[in-house]
């Protein structure tokens, strides 16, 4: 049997896919500083605003669901880079894990899908006033 050197020869290695977290500085920021802080039960909303706030973010809207059977206290905020607006998701769990932060359109939580489209609906309202 002949094999050719097509026939021995693997295929070239692809590029790694993208990241699925956003890679800015803002984000890891808003992980770091959620992680680092001893949240209350009453504390959540404020220790959320207060930090995207701090790092130059906007908060949309923010709700505390019940994610797999656990509480969580999720946001929908708005964060600026070079490349534009970026809109993402903050899932901070109540029993003391790490919080994350993910691209919104990544995220597999409900309010992912609506957050852009209130970025878009607060973007008009801002304009109008």
């Amino acid at each position: 049997m002949n094999m050719s050197v097509a026939e021995t020869t693997p295929p070239p290695l692809q590029p790694p896919p993208p990241p699925a977290v956003i890679a800015s500085l803002e984000a890891v920021e808003i992980e770091l500083e959620l992680g680092r802080k001893e949240i209350g039960e009453e504390q959540y909303e404020t220790a959320i605003r207060e930090t995207v706030e701090a790092v130059g973010g906007v908060l949309l809207f923010q709700m505390k669901i019940e994610k797999e059977g656990a509480d969580h206290w999720v946001a929908a905020i708005a964060l600026e880079s070079a490349e534009g607006r970026e809109i993402a998701i903050i899932d901070l769990p109540c029993s003391g894990e790490s919080a994350s932060v993910i691209p919104a359109s990544e995220s597999d939580l409900p309010i992912a899908r609506i957050a852009a489209a209130y970025a878009s609906l607060a973007d008009c309202w801002s304009n109008a006033a």
